[in-house]
């Protein structure tokens, strides 16, 4: 059976009626205090077996002659926090300097008379500091062979809670140590010169908008294999296990133009690079899809940034490890900024059928950036017979022997222009299905001063090697004459 408090105290006092004449009839008896007691007597640890700085801690309280209705707390036995838990975790902090550290904690309960426990429990807890983990992103690592500019991801944890994290370094090599900011945890590199074999430093960008950070990481080999190590320290002066990054080889700058490879036909690689030596010797080589930067933002803009020309020929593969899209798509806001920034870009591709589907049709990052307006969402099929003529237009009508298709080309995409000034290529096109839309197939942007600072073809250049001297003119036009600003 439970009693309510009234009648226990009566009962308690006829018992001792009974026995004694020391409670007499109608006496009122003083309150009791609550008692309190923490589930821990002692913590018994010493010496580098000590708790770190997140405790959690219970406690109880009993009231003899009522209930009770909540604890206050302490760390000094002056100072007092009300709860009504009777649990609860907590995160101490340890001086400034020091990795241990004993912390008193006294507990009080509180019963319904408001009288507090006069002696509160009480436990010493020995705490000692744990130093931070830093740790490199071992998913978007950085690939074998760096093109001047890579980006590393780095994570910071303190299990005595992240803001107790004072600074966080990276190195490169043998060099010293840089302090970055606390906040960053992600980091872009880029050699001071990437023209220039050998020691040198590196500017930094913070973030995915590549915010410049000041002065330069030292240690840095272009032309070599490098290393990257990252490091923290907390405020009581630990500091973590260095991790580093994997060997990669910074690749040095050899030309002004980049050719980037988007194609899987190793006759579309033999034309470009085989034409290229011949008109503009002075290129660089990336395979995009081999060694595409696990992160595009802002690496490629980086990458392309530190070139006058890129020229980037895709063969229109909607690629699974990209979401099933064009890596033009993904590229297309690094090649804008590129642009903007006064870059010139010549591209050639194909596109997949889903370009020209009704429902779908323009949405494709590829016309933000590109001369193109729109497709023709015509049923059947645009074709580009062998042996047919692509005639020279526009700015270059006369100027340029006609292109020359050298195989057939079914599924051809031509376009319209956002400006139909801009339009340099018209094909000879055979129409099946009722086909019905523009000839255009090459069309040029205009940069703010007025000079070509993009060409753009819609079918892949090397099947208009029918008349390899033709070709090799127009891409050195393209390269020499409209790109020379």
């Amino acid at each position: 059976m439970i009693f309510s408090p009234k009648f226990s105290l009566g009962l308690m006092c006829g018992l001792l009626l009974t026995i004694t004449s020391a409670c007499d009839k109608g006496a009122v008896l003083e309150n009791l205090a609550p008692d309190t007691r923490i589930f821990l007597e002692n913590i018994a640890l010493t010496g580098p077996n000590r708790l770190n700085s997140v405790v959690q801690l219970y406690w109880s309280g009993e009231d003899r002659d009522g209930y009770v209705i909540g604890y206050e707390f302490s760390l000094d036995n002056s100072t007092w926090i009300f709860t009504e838990n009777n649990d609860s975790t907590f995160r101490f902090d340890l001086p400034v300097g020091s990795d241990t550290v004993d912390i008193n904690f006294y507990v009080r309960a509180i019963d319904n008379d408001d009288l507090r426990d006069p002696e509160p429990a009480y436990l010493r807890i020995p705490l000692k500091n744990l130093p931070p983990v830093a740790r490199f992103d071992t998913v978007s690592v950085l690939p074998d062979t760096v093109f001047s500019a890579g980006t590393v991801l780095f994570s910071i944890d303190d299990s005595d809670g992240d803001e107790t994290v004072q600074t966080v370094e990276i190195r490169m090599n043998d060099g010293p140590w840089y302090e970055l900011p606390r906040s960053s945890t992600f980091i872009s590199f880029l050699p001071e010169n990437p023209t220039t074999a050998g020691a040198q430093g590196l500017r930094l960008f913070d973030g995915p908008t590549a915010v410049p950070l000041e002065g330069l990481l030292q240690g840095g080999v272009v032309g070599a294999s490098n290393r990257l190590y990252v490091r923290a320290q907390d405020i009581a002066g630990s500091y973590s296990l260095i991790d580093s990054s994997k060997a990669f080889w910074l690749r040095q700058q050899q030309g002004s133009l980049l050719l980037v490879d988007d194609h899987s036909d190793a006759a579309a690689d033999a034309l470009h690079r085989d034409i290229l030596q011949k008109v503009y010797p002075d290129f660089d080589v990336i395979d995009i899809r081999s060694s595409r930067p696990p992160i595009w933002d802002p690496t490629l803009s980086l990458i392309l940034g530190v070139y006058d020309k890129v020229l980037w020929y895709s063969d229109g593969s909607d690629l699974p490890s990209l979401g099933q899209q064009l890596t033009l798509e993904v590229a297309s806001a690094s090649l804008q900024q590129f642009l903007n920034d006064g870059g010139k870009l010549f591209v050639s591709a194909k596109f997949p059928a889903t370009f020209n589907d009704p429902s779908v049709s323009g949405l494709s990052t590829i016309f933000s950036f590109s001369p193109m307006d729109s497709l023709s969402s015509s049923p059947g099929q645009a074709r580009i017979p062998i042996d047919s003529l692509v005639n020279p237009i526009g700015v270059i009508a006369g100027q340029l022997p006609p292109l020359v298709c050298g195989t057939f080309i079914t599924g051809a995409d031509p376009f319209y222009l956002k400006d139909p000034n801009n339009a340099i290529l018209d094909a000879q096109l055979v129409r099946t299905g009722n086909w019905s839309g523009p000839t255009t197939i090459g069309g040029r942007s205009t940069f703010a001063n007025g000079e070509t600072n993009q060409v753009f073809i819609g079918v892949e250049l090397h099947r208009l090697d029918g008349d390899r001297a033709a070709l090799e003119a127009f891409l050195d036009w393209a390269m020499n004459d409209a790109f020379d600003w």
